[in-house]
């Protein structure tokens, strides 16, 4: 007798042997125990999952001879010819090479006659989503009231491609892709019984290759068996698969510490000149920096699917990541793979990806980043040494002498002495000036008694709020000269109402970063507040309900506001860009 596979030979002989699909198989079993079997069945799901072999066992079990059985008993003149393939009223189509509307009609007559010696006759249509449109169309009213003795079971690999009137006549089963631990136990087994001595980790790396198809690894197992003519070892399984080493990921890590340009471009040659295929070497570098992202999440190494060792060394090497930095290396790796597959140099390619990741500045969080875009806008023309250009703007500027409207701004790192007109550096450990001091006379009701005399500004009348409201445009823009971050989030609130010389301006509960920020920055919103309507007005905020209140405003996420930053500041965007701090995914 001929070779059989080990796909082949070790196919599922009951429900139980399916493995990974239990909550297909219970509901089955659960339908033949109640004789409750529909007349129409469609199975999704990836390839080498068990559809076509669970389609077969219902076909046993629904014409077993020692009935009423749930599992097939396999020893019965018609679980064997079904077993064997050739059994009269178990027809198998291939969809592929069966999907014209001919092929249909002469299913359509011959499904008329009685089972030859079954109770049923059973059509199982293999990838079922090749048949054309006119080939469904005409298997819908058969499909939808199908003569008594007749059972379907579709399956396909592509369920998106099966039209809608073909799904709403079945019931419908989506198989999954099954994990790591279950394909080794079950590799596991099949080596126990035919006697194969195989390393544990030789089996981790084949299961690994299978990608949650048990029949790949089943027909891997089997090469590799072919391959070694003995005990067979980690060495020959990647020898033959062409699987790259989980030391040379390790190696690469190294060189994060050493930032060394000739380091990274030395490994990258060594990667080229041997063999590895670089999308497979991209993967295994996503995978690898993807186990160090759950290691540091999860705070343990139980769920990956690498050998003991290895998962020891990822828990020690773990503490030199964040979260936020793995996130954004594998953001590189996803892009690094379009980057290969249409290069015309992936040598070059390879080595900018591997530089890029070793040399990219770490994370930075939103709050960092907005940061980033105040000091630019402060830094003005004071900063920039005489007879230098500007980098961004080479254009000569002209000076133009400030408005009379705009009081002159104290230096940040001084505070106003006794004496008129002069000030007295205030030294502190931070070098953040008096803002300290400053909060403490914020305390105060009347702020304008610790201003010098000639800012003082006018209490012969009250605030209005629909005042501020009219003038609130005029606010905004103000502040948008000085702090273009500022104002866009000072303009997601709205003016609210006055309380003893203090306007509350609302925010969204949603907005709550927003407030935050502005929080932080209220003594320049006071300002420019106090000297638009020339009265002294404090601020203070309130986190309400827009929809609740009829507020017409939909507050914009922080990502949002820096994104339309960068498009109304073209010098902002240019920055961002250069040193690149925008990065999504780092929260």
């Amino acid at each position: 007798m001929s070779y059989i596979v080990l796909a082949r030979k070790w196919r599922p002989m009951v429900f139980e042997d399916v493995i990974g699909q239990e909550h297909i198989t219970r509901i089955l079993t659960n339908a033949l125990k109640n004789n409750r079997v529909a007349h129409a069945y469609i199975f999704a799901g990836p390839r080498g999952v068990g559809k076509t072999s669970t389609a077969r066992l219902l076909a046993k079990s629904v014409n077993c001879e020692n009935q009423p059985a749930v599992n097939p008993c396999n020893e019965c003149a018609s679980c064997k010819s079904i077993t064997e393939g050739h059994s009269m009223d178990v027809i198998e189509i291939d969809g592929a090479s069966n999907r014209g509307i001919d092929e249909i009609r002469n299913l359509r007559e011959n499904i008329r006659f009685s089972p030859a010696s079954s109770r049923y006759k059973i059509y199982i249509i293999d990838e079922v989503h090749m048949l054309t449109k006119e080939a469904f169309n005409a298997l819908l009213k058969t499909l939808e009231e199908p003569p008594p003795h007749a059972i379907f079971i579709f399956a396909t690999t592509e369920i998106h491609r099966v039209p809608l009137t073909i799904l709403s006549r079945c019931q419908r089963f989506d198989f999954k892709r099954i994990s790591v631990s279950r394909m080794l136990e079950m590799l596991n087994k099949i080596v126990q019984a035919e006697k194969i001595n195989v390393n544990d980790e030789a089996l981790l790396l084949i299961a690994r290759k299978a990608d949650g198809s048990m029949r790949d690894a089943e027909s891997i197992l089997d090469q590799m068996i072919a391959f070694s003519s003995g005990d067979l070892t980690v060495e020959q399984v990647r020898s033959s698969l062409g699987l790259i080493d989980q030391e040379v990921y390790f190696e690469f890590t190294d060189l994060f510490h050493d930032k060394d340009s000739a380091a990274v471009l030395k490994y990258a040659s060594q990667i080229v000149s041997s063999g590895h295929d670089l999308i497979d070497f991209i993967h295994g570098l996503q995978e690898h920096f993807r186990n160090f992202l759950l290691t540091v999440a999860l705070k343990s190494t139980k769920i990956l699917d690498v050998a003991d060792h290895f998962k020891k060394r990822y828990e020690e090497m773990a503490a030199g990541f964040t979260d936020r930095d793995l996130i954004h290396h594998l953001q590189i790796l996803g892009e690094a793979e379009q980057q290969l597959k249409y290069s015309s140099f992936p040598e070059l390619t390879l080595e900018m990806i591997l530089l890029k990741l070793v040399y990219k500045p770490a994370s930075v969080d939103l709050e960092k980043l907005l940061s980033a875009i105040e000091k630019t806008e402060n830094s003005g023309s004071s900063d920039t040494p005489a007879g230098k250009k500007n980098d961004v703007n080479t254009e000569p500027q002209t000076e133009l002498p400030e408005p009379k409207s705009r009081k002159k701004k104290s230096p940040p790192d001084t505070l106003f002495s006794g004496e008129k007109g002069r000030a007295a550096p205030l030294q502190t450990a931070d070098n953040r000036g008096f803002s300290g001091l400053e909060q403490s006379f914020r305390n105060f009701q009347d702020i304008e008694d610790f201003q010098p005399e000639e800012n003082k500004l006018s209490d012969d009348r009250k605030p209005d709020i629909s005042e501020i409201k009219a003038k609130w445009p005029e606010v905004i823009e103000k502040i948008r000269a000085q702090k273009v971050a500022l104002a866009s989030f000072l303009e997601e609130g709205v003016p609210y109402e006055i309380q003893n010389k203090r306007l509350i301006i609302a925010y969204d509960h949603s907005a709550a970063f927003h407030q935050e920020h502005v929080e932080k920055n209220s003594r320049t919103v006071e300002k420019i507040l106090n000297e638009e309507l020339n009265m002294p007005l404090r601020i203070g905020f309130k986190s309400i309900s827009f929809k609740n209140e009829g507020i017409e405003k939909i507050p914009r996420t922080p990502e949002e506001i820096i994104e339309d930053i960068k498009n109304k500041e073209p010098i902002i965007r240019k920055i961002i860009d250069m040193f690149d701090l925008d990065d999504k995914s780092r929260g």
